[in-house]
C-alpha cells in the first residue's frame, strides 16, 4: 500500500509541476478522437472529413475550454447531417439547443462528461461516467451525461437510416419532422440509459456526502447496482436489445475502474478519525475530522565524485 500511495504522491506533483503542458495536450486528445469518430460516423460533409481540418480544430481546441469542444463537436454534427437532409439537420440543431441550454446553465462545469459519454457508450462503457461524475461533480451533473446519451443515439440514428433520411421530402415536412423526432426521441433502449445512469449518478452524489465509513466505496458501488436494477428492469419490461452477459461486464469493470479512479481523488484513513469540538458565542461546533491517507516520497541522494572529493546533495 505504501508504494501504491507513493505512485499516487509522484503522479500528482507531476501533473502540478506540469498541468500547463498536459492539460492542452489532453484536450487535444479528446478533440482528435471526437472529430474523428463524428467523422467516420456520419461523415457526409467531404471538407469536414480531412485530416488537416480535424487536426486544426483540435490544435484550436487544446487551447480553449472544455466547453469549446462541445460546441465545435456540434457544429461539425449538424454540417455532416445538413449535407445529407436539411430537416436532420435543423431537427438536431433545436435538439441540440435545448441541451445546450439546460447543460450551460444547470452544470457548465461538466462539459466533459457531454463529450466522453457518448465516446464510451460506442465502446459499451457508459455506466462509469455517472460513476465517476456521481463523486466529482454536482447533483445535475446528470443533465450532460443525458444529453451525452441523446447525442450518441442522435448520431446513432442518423448512421443507420442515413439512406432513408437523404430522401425526405421538403414538401411533407410536417410527417417528416415527426418521422425523424419519433425515430430519435422514441428510442426505449435510449430512454432506459438516460434513467439508469441518471438514477446513478444521484444515488452516487447522495451517498458520498453521507459522514459514515467508506462513504465514497459505498457510493460507487451502490451506483453500480441501480445502474445494473434499471437497465435489467428495462430490458425485460420493453424487450430490448441488450445482452445480458456484456451488461454485466460492463458495469463489473466500470465499478473496478471507478475504485481506481476514487482512490486517486480521495483516499482517507478511517482509523485516525477525531471528533472535534468548538464553541463561540452562540453555537457549539461538532466536527468529523478524517485525514487523508499520504506518505511522504522518498528523495533520491545523488552523489558526486570530484577531484577525489565526494559531496552529497
Amino acid at each position: 500500500m505504501k508504494e501504491i500511495l507513493q505512485f499516487r504522491e509522484r503522479l500528482k506533483g507531476l501533473y502540478g509541476r506540469f498541468d500547463v503542458y498536459i492539460i492542452p495536450v489532453l484536450r487535444f486528445i479528446l478533440a482528435l478522437i471526437t472529430y474523428t469518430i463524428i467523422n467516420r460516423s456520419i461523415g457526409y460533409m467531404e471538407k469536414l472529413d480531412s485530416a488537416m481540418v480535424v487536426l486544426g480544430a483540435s490544435l484550436v481546441n487544446a487551447f480553449l475550454p472544455v466547453n469549446a469542444i462541445v460546441l465545435f463537436a456540434g457544429i461539425f454534427i449538424v454540417l455532416h447531417l445538413y449535407t445529407l437532409s436539411v430537416i436532420c439537420a435543423l431537427i438536431i440543431f433545436l435538439l441540440f439547443i435545448v441541451m445546450f441550454l439546460l447543460y450551460f446553465h444547470f452544470a457548465p462545469k461538466d462539459g466533459i462528461a457531454v463529450l466522453i459519454t457518448p465516446l464510451l457508450c460506442s465502446v459499451g462503457l457508459p455506466y462509469i461516467v455517472p460513476l465517476v461524475f456521481g463523486l466529482t461533480g454536482s447533483i445535475f451533473s446528470a443533465i450532460p451525461i443525458a444529453c451525452g446519451v441523446v447525442v450518441y443515439y442522435a448520431v446513432s440514428y442518423v448512421k443507420t437510416n442515413g439512406s432513408v433520411l437523404q430522401d425526405l421530402d421538403i414538401e411533407a415536412l410536417s410527417k417528416e419532422l415527426k418521422s425523424v423526432v419519433d425515430g430519435i426521441m422514441g428510442n426505449q433502449t435510449m430512454r432506459v440509459m438516460i434513467l439508469a445512469l441518471g438514477i446513478s449518478c444521484l444515488v452516487v452524489y447522495l451517498i458520498h456526502r453521507l459522514s459514515i465509513k467508506y462513504s465514497w466505496t459505498i457510493a460507487v458501488v451502490m451506483g453500480g447496482i441501480s445502474e445494473l436494477a434499471v437497465m435489467l428492469y428495462g430490458t425485460a419490461s420493453y424487450d430490448l436489445d441488450i445482452s445480458v452477459a456484456s451488461l454485466f461486464f460492463g458495469i463489473s469493470l466500470s465499478l473496478v475502474l471507478a475504485v481506481i479512479i476514487q482512490f486517486f481523488i480521495l483516499s482517507v484513513d478511517y482509523v485516525r478519525t477525531e471528533f472535534l469540538q468548538f464553541q463561540d458565542d452562540e453555537y457549539y461546533y461538532y466536527v468529523k475530522a478524517v485525514p487523508k491517507m499520504s506518505v511522504p516520497v522518498s528523495e533520491k541522494k545523488v552523489k558526486r565524485i570530484s577531484g577525489g572529493e565526494k559531496k552529497t546533495e
